[in-house]
């Protein structure tokens, strides 16, 4: 019981910690690309070019998660979570001590470097997910696990905006990734000293570098995911559009200081956190999973669409923020159709199929918002509106053939 609790600690640190380093870059990378009075580009690269080199520097991350996170998680399956965690946690490490260097020096090959090596290693929250199933074999202790996982991620969001808007502007933009670096070793040191062995199989290792993609084409054999995935791919790149590009969208089109943009940055993981929890358990009481992915994605669309009207900043913002409700609705309640429809007995393969086709949403989200950034600023939103009204469309349809194919059964 003692080790138990030791390892939950351990875990539930590890995850806060590695949600911090995977925040800390939507509040900085906007501004060090994209503003010419920070030398990262010479001053006659132009503005397409920046934004194209964003997102870049966003999209490498989720390649590099797709291909290895099925890697490592075999990796962590036959050789212990324990050893897997020291080889995340130093790979981290190393890509954040990178960045922080690429930015000390106004280096973007280095730090184009640095994404790549800590998208490879950054599979801790998966790890950290699949030792909590070993920890929590009932479903309410495994509920109560995932609760806790929630609010230590969107806590991890806040403290990881706050801190890289404080001291980027305060002291200089390269010193959060320096804490970053050093909130990994403490990770490292708190596994160390905490965490125990939870996995007790030895299952073959299998090195597959296309497994991600293995999953992406397995899902379209499972009867009714599909479409169910293929809504989830199109939300979650209009939902990855606002999310990547918040911050250079409001720099771009609204004249506002940095402590009122890593405010409203904040105020979006609080917002979320509400959604996900007080307004959802709401809704449950009175519409199904399904209806309520329906709600989540119809009101990012109509809040897409009144976000790229707005000419000034306020309405903007709380556009922005009910967005945020909207998206968390919509994010949670579909993980959750996926999981109703799918068989039992493959429930762990849904979800990594899941996790896959969300890398794939943010691989080409920031490519395609950066190249309409490039080109018009102002459409970056109707985009983001678009796909989500596309979304919707998709889960309308299944919907209604799932309800036919019920009556026509009945």
């Amino acid at each position: 019981m003692i080790n138990r609790q030791k390892s939950l600690f351990a875990i539930y640190f590890a995850y806060f910690l590695d949600y911090f380093g995977y925040a800390i870059v939507f509040g900085l990378f906007g501004p060090l690309l994209l503003s010419s009075d920070f030398k990262m580009f010479s001053s006659e690269t132009s503005l397409q070019m920046r934004h194209l080199s964003l997102a870049v520097l966003f999209a490498v991350y989720p390649l590099m998660q797709l291909i290895f996170a099925p890697i490592f998680g075999d990796f962590a399956d036959h050789f212990g979570r324990k050893r897997t965690f020291y080889i995340l946690n130093s790979g981290v490490t190393v890509g954040y001590f990178l960045s922080g260097i690429a930015i000390l020096t106004h280096h973007f090959p280095l730090l184009l470097v640095s994404r790549i090596l800590t998208g490879m290693f950054s599979s801790n929250r998966t790890i950290c997910m699949a030792s909590l199933s070993d920890l929590s074999p009932d479903e309410k202790s495994r509920s109560k696990a995932y609760g806790i996982i929630a609010t230590l991620g969107g806590l991890s969001w806040i403290v990881s905006i706050l801190v890289g808007g404080i001291f980027s502007k305060s002291l200089s933009p390269e010193i959060p990734f320096w804490i970053t670096t050093g909130f990994a070793l403490l990770s490292l040191v708190i596994l160390r000293l905490f965490f125990h062995e939870t996995n007790t199989n030895n299952e073959r290792f299998y090195f597959d570098l296309f497994k991600g993609m293995r999953h992406i084409a397995a899902c379209f054999k499972i009867k009714g995911l599909g479409s169910l995935y293929f809504y989830y791919l199109m939300m979650m790149m209009g939902w990855g559009i606002n999310l990547l590009w918040l911050n250079p969208y409001t720099l771009s089109r609204y004249t506002v200081s940095h402590e009122i943009l890593f405010g409203l940055l904040a105020s979006t993981g609080v917002v979320w956190s509400l959604g996900s929890s007080c307004i959802n358990e709401i809704l449950l009481k009175r519409f199904k999973a399904r209806q309520i992915a329906q709600i989540g994605t119809g009101g990012l669309f109509i809040v897409f669409t009144l976000c790229s009207l707005m000419t000034t900043f306020v309405p903007f913002a709380i556009f922005a923020l009910i967005a945020s409700v909207f998206g968390a609705l919509a994010w949670t309640n579909a993980l959750s159709t996926i999981s109703l429809v799918a068989p039992e007995e493959i429930q762990g393969k849904v979800m990594g199929i899941s996790q896959s086709f969300a890398s794939i949403a943010f691989m080409f989200a920031p490519l395609l918002a950066g190249t309409l950034a490039g080109i018009n600023i102002t459409f970056v939103y109707p985009m983001a509106a678009f796909l989500t009204l596309v979304s919707f469309a998709i889960l309308r349809i299944f919907t209604k053939h799932s309800k036919e194919t019920y009556e026509r059964a009945a």
